[in-house]
């Protein structure tokens, strides 16, 4: 029975091991499978890649010009100071053509003065006593601002004398309409009425003689009778004041005087062989402690000071930011102009800098100031030659260009940075 047993068992276990799968066969064939698997997947990345590589643009050829173009430009900008307009007007600085035809210089010592056409004074024909000062030296006044009030007994009989003067000249103009009346109702004759129509002519004579007397002592415009008001006749300043509350003025004194300051003079004296050199209409410049101002000569005199020796010479200035005041002595220089293809450019030695160890100029430009170098020549009398550099048509600044080249250097030292 036993070797029976055994004998079944080894048949059954020899069965049972032919019927079981093979192990390695299977683990070989996964991992064909899975080498297969991952070869297809990197074939399919590396299509991919491919394909991608092949769609991408190509770089223009533009494309390296423009970036060249705008690194010139980077370049360009570091030669540039960026300033708006109302920065510039804060600063002073002053902008100016350059110098044409250039054929020398004239210089001469000037102080700059009001502009007659442009100022005036405030006197009282009658006199009184100041009760009043509504004006300060300085202030800014408008035509027909009252200066100062002033209390006048010829002002209080001037306006007696014209309310004397209404009343009659209304009784003239009803005794002669009356008359006028009668006469039509044939009760009076025409002598009368005559009579009566020229004493009303002679009224309204006397009216009008009486208030032309009050307006020529400015004592027109309400307000108590015995008192004057003093009215600026233009627009402008107060640049003097010569009374003080409680004075007594007498009549025709000057009391204030009143300026528009934009507009001023500046008066020179000139040697008369300098002055034979100088015509109406030729430009000058005015200097002072790094200010410069330009303007024209609008006359020359023809009379020797007999005192100085010198020619009187006056120029029109304009002063629209108010950097010029009455009083102030300057430097006029007066270039020349040269004849048809004479001379050459000039400009003021206050417009030149030195950048970059070059002597340079700032040219106005729309965003600000353009750095040019340039080549100078000789001096003359205020003015510098340009050799070369400039073209001659560029408005350079000719002030405070110290500021410039200061915020040209914070501008290379943010670069560095």
């Amino acid at each position: 029975m036993q070797a029976v047993f055994r004998s079944g068992l080894c048949a059954a276990m020899i069965l049972l091991g032919a019927c079981s799968p093979k192990q390695e066969p299977a683990n070989s064939k996964e991992a064909a499978e899975q080498s297969e698997k991952a070869s297809s997947e990197k074939g399919e990345k590396e299509e991919k890649e491919e394909k991608e590589e092949k769609g991408r643009p190509e770089p223009k050829a533009g494309e390296g010009g423009e970036a060249a173009e705008k690194e010139g430009e980077s370049e360009a900008r570091e030669d540039f100071v960026t300033l708006s307009d109302q920065q510039i007007r804060a600063a002073g600085i002053e902008v100016m053509p350059v110098r044409q035809s250039f054929a020398g210089a004239v210089e001469a010592p000037a102080v700059i003065a009001a502009d007659p056409r442009h100022a005036a004074v405030v006197s009282s024909s009658v006199g009184g006593r100041v009760v009043e000062i509504r004006r300060n030296l300085g202030d800014p006044v408008a035509r027909g601002d009252v200066l100062a009030v002033i209390e006048s007994r010829d002002v209080a009989q001037l306006r007696a004398d014209v309310e004397i003067a209404k009343r009659q000249h209304e009784l003239a103009q009803a005794t002669s309409a009356r008359e006028e009346r009668l006469y039509g109702e044939k009760v009076t004759s025409r002598q009368e009425f005559e009579i009566a129509r020229n004493a009303s002519l002679e009224a309204r004579t006397r009216l009008r003689l009486a208030e032309q007397q009050l307006a020529a002592a400015g004592g027109t415009g309400g307000g108590r009778l015995n008192r004057l008001m003093l009215r600026s006749p233009i627009k402008g300043n107060v640049t003097a004041r010569q009374i003080a509350l409680g004075d007594i003025v007498a009549p025709d004194a000057h009391l204030f005087e009143v300026a528009d300051l934009n507009e001023l003079a500046v008066e020179l004296s000139l040697s008369p062989n300098d002055a034979a050199r100088v015509t109406v209409g030729t430009a000058m410049d005015v200097s002072t402690d790094g200010r410069t101002g330009a303007g024209r000569i609008t006359h020359v005199s023809r009379v020797l000071d007999p005192a100085t020796r010198q020619v009187r010479a006056i120029a029109r200035l304009s002063n629209g930011q108010g950097n010029w005041r009455i009083g102030e002595t300057v430097t006029a220089s007066i270039a020349l102009e040269g004849g048809a293809g004479g001379g050459q450019l000039a400009i003021p030695r206050t417009a030149v800098q030195t950048v970059e160890d070059k002597p340079s100029v700032f040219v106005r430009e729309k965003e600000g100031f353009a750095i040019k170098h340039v080549v100078l020549g000789g001096n003359a009398a205020g003015y510098v030659k340009v050799a070369s550099g400039l073209g001659g048509d560029e408005q350079i600044a000719v002030s405070n260009t110290y500021l410039l080249k200061a915020e040209h250097g914070k501008g290379e030292a943010g670069d560095d940075d």
